[in-house]
């Protein structure tokens, strides 16, 4: 790195929860309005090729905050805990005489809400949703289940109210703080566009009148799947889902897109109004995507197509020497907190998976045989079993551990990833290959037996019979009103049927 040159840059990281990386203007589409990102990414660099390690949100985050594969770091479902023996990105950014910082949502669980950051402006998003909103069990709109988009239309949620008090006090900190002899990083957490499926009427309305409505996924269509995917699918409950209960979701989900895009504006403008504006770079990225009704009606997370495990990435250094340029090459959330430690002039982590890719920045020499290749994968949900991606140069496999089987698209020729080759006698060595490297570096039975060790200590420590826990940061519960949501818009009036199977995970 160049440390003459941006050493020592204030860093304000922003980070969304499920943000589908196709929903953005500059990305390509034309329909949603995300002008802040836009700008943004008009002002420096944005990675099109950028994919979270684990589609869930704790394994994700666990992942980005120490630059380990969440199977290193025994983290394996959203309840997981994350130990505070683990060094992260903002122990080294703190060594380095940083004034660290977190903002809302990062999905700590266990006792430690901080590792590594100096102060918390505002907790996680606890007991924001009232309950009428969320539902219970199966019939939840925060999880993965046909109901979270059944429940889908106009009103507000304590989502929207949390991000809202996150965005202010965020901004209250970069517009008032003095001083300018200590850099700071600071790292914003929303829940949007996270379900439910519920944004403001206005925006609702909009998307609603200019969102074409999706086609119903046909019978012929469902059979030809690979099993994994159609058992993904059965235990969602998505086919059974009518065009007008996508459509109204999808426009939902565009909303929350853009009130989410408000927010991150609003502290973008923060950051250029400030004292310290010429010094700071400013981050934006998701935990992992949203289907958000691609591949025929699917939706949410825990899968390997592109909606799902491709995320937002986009960089604005103060003085980039890249206005406006993409970056095509292959990265992983795993390899951000290396390359903010490069970025600050700190100390990188010990033993991490992730690399720096300043150097893609301007930051000095750009990275000496960058790999191309990432892995992503996931337990699952809902009774699926362990699966793995491998994206390598233009392809990209996904492996499910339940069927024994695998998906292959070519990205370069097929971005939707509409035609698999998995099964094409051509492809027969790429597949090998691929599958090569997966069972190599991953295994299903480490995955399933980590689990299961984690779930039976949880289980002693759930029965222990006295509180185990202490959560130390002071959160504020919701206003009142938060929460409004006129169920009679709905054709079904808040009726689902019920889905069996175990309890899923938001």
């Amino acid at each position: 790195m160049n440390n003459d040159k941006q050493l020592n840059s204030n860093i304000v990281l922003i980070m969304s929860d499920q943000h589908n990386a196709h929903l953005m203007g500059c990305s390509g589409n034309e329909i949603v309005q995300t002008p802040n990102l836009d700008t943004l990414a008009r002002t420096g660099v944005q990675f099109t090729n950028a994919y979270c390690p684990y589609p869930l949100c704790v394994p994700s985050r666990m992942s980005f905050m120490t630059g380990q594969y969440s199977s290193d770091l025994n983290i394996w479902c959203n309840d997981s805990v994350l130990s505070s023996e683990i060094p992260t990105f903002a122990h080294s950014l703190s060594e380095a005489g940083y004034e660290t910082l977190l903002c809302g949502r990062m999905d700590f669980k266990g006792p430690d809400q901080f590792h590594g950051f100096e102060n918390r402006l505002y907790g996680d998003c606890d007991n924001f949703l009232s309950s009428e909103i969320m539902g219970e069990g199966y019939n939840r709109t925060n999880g993965q289940t046909k109901y979270a988009v059944e429940i889908s239309g106009y009103g507000r949620t304590g989502y929207q109210s949390y991000d809202r008090i996150v965005t202010e006090k965020a901004c209250s900190f970069i517009e008032n703080r003095l001083d300018e002899n200590r850099p700071y990083c600071l790292v914003v957490g929303f829940m949007s566009p996270h379900n439910p499926l519920i944004c403001s009427k206005d925006l609702f309305e909009y998307y609603m009148n200019r969102l074409s409505v999706p086609e119903k996924v046909s019978r012929k269509h469902l059979n030809n799947l690979n099993p994994a995917i159609r058992k993904w699918r059965q235990r969602r409950g998505v086919d059974d889902l009518t065009a007008e209960q996508n459509h109204r979701g999808l426009a939902a989900y565009y909303g929350l897109v853009t009130e989410m895009d408000r927010n991150a504006g609003k502290i973008m403008e923060s950051v250029k109004a400030s004292r310290q504006a010429g010094s700071t770079t400013i981050i934006y990225c998701s935990d992992h995507g949203d289907a958000a009704c691609e591949q025929e009606g699917m939706w949410w997370k825990t899968n390997f197509f592109e909606g799902s495990a491709r995320i937002p990435l986009i960089i604005t250094p103060p003085s980039c020497s890249g206005h406006g340029k993409t970056i095509d090459s292959i990265v992983s959330l795993l390899d951000l907190g290396p390359t903010m430690l490069e970025i600050a002039g700190a100390e990188p982590l010990p033993e991490v998976s992730g690399r720096s890719f300043a150097g893609f920045l301007g930051y000095g020499k750009a990275p000496d045989n960058w790999p191309n290749e990432v892995y992503s994968d996931c337990l699952g949900d809902h009774g699926d079993q362990p699966s793995c991606m491998v994206r390598s140069n233009a392809w990209k496999l996904m492996y499910y551990s339940e069927f024994d089987t695998c998906l292959l698209f070519n990205l370069e020729e097929d971005p939707m990833e509409l035609y698999d080759k998995a099964n094409d006698p051509e492809y027969h060595e790429i597949v090998e290959k691929l599958l090569a490297r997966i069972k190599a570096r991953w295994s299903a039975e480490k995955m399933l037996q980590g689990r299961a060790l984690e779930v039976r200590d949880r289980d002693l420590l759930d029965h222990c019979g006295h509180a185990t826990n202490s959560y130390p940061v002071v959160q504020e519960l919701p206003p009142e009103d938060a929460n409004q949501f006129d169920f009679s818009q709905l054709s079904l009036n808040g009726k689902s049927t019920t889905l069996e199977g175990e309890k899923n995970d938001e």
